[in-house]
């Protein structure tokens, strides 16, 4: 009497798995990240300074259609780039400050996930460092780029003070970076998720 013989499947790969690769190649853009908002809000403007380069501001304000205005119909503000000449060197290090924040901002956000990231590849990312971790990238998010947008209103507006804007009124508009604040409640969210695994693995370390 024979009996059949079982033979076990080979396991299938997960490709959906975060491999080494993977890790690389997301490390790799946090770099880029890093390095393009580095070069972008601090490289770039020491340089037009270094070139003796006008400053470029962005600046919105209200206009008057009397047209429009008589006709009862509704139009936006007008959007406008100045450029401020021969700036003195207060005004170069006031156009340096809301870049320095943003960079610092994306550096320290690259960094963070960056470190989360590693804990995960080593298959240990429920530890009480990457709860910290993301709180602060949550902090980061939903704080410290609407400061970031603050200081850049303000500068914009001490730039502007003493420009020479012909009819344009100096009007000071803040507009709140909403997509911010939602990605760092997510964060704070994953945090969470993350403090719950945390102390579900010591609950279970204590039971073996």
């Amino acid at each position: 009497m024979t009996t059949p013989s079982t033979t076990k499947s080979p396991a299938t790969r997960d490709r959906w798995a975060f491999d080494r690769s993977d890790r690389w190649g997301l490390g790799l853009l946090l770099a880029l990240v890093a390095l393009s908002a580095v070069a972008y809000h601090l490289v770039r403007p020491v340089a037009d300074w270094a070139g003796g380069r006008p400053i470029s501001v962005p600046y919105s304000s209200e206009v008057t259609v009397p047209t429009l205005d008589r006709a009862g119909q509704t139009y936006s503000a007008a959007d406008y780039q100045l450029f401020l000449h021969h700036p003195s060197t207060a005004d170069r290090l006031i156009d340096l400050v809301p870049g320095l924040a943003m960079a610092a901002v994306a550096v320290a956000a690259c960094v963070l996930v960056f470190s989360v990231m590693r804990d995960i590849g080593r298959g240990d990312p429920f530890q009480p460092r990457n709860v910290a971790r993301l709180r602060l990238l949550a902090g980061l998010l939903a704080f410290g780029i609407p400061v970031a947008a603050f200081a850049r209103m303000a500068c914009t507006g001490k730039l502007l003070s003493g420009a020479a804007l012909g009819d344009l009124p100096l009007v000071a508009t803040f507009t709140i970076p909403w997509q911010a604040i939602v990605a760092g409640t997510t964060v704070a969210l994953l945090a969470e998720a993350f403090r719950a695994g945390d102390r579900l693995r010591r609950d279970v370390e204590g039971l073996i």
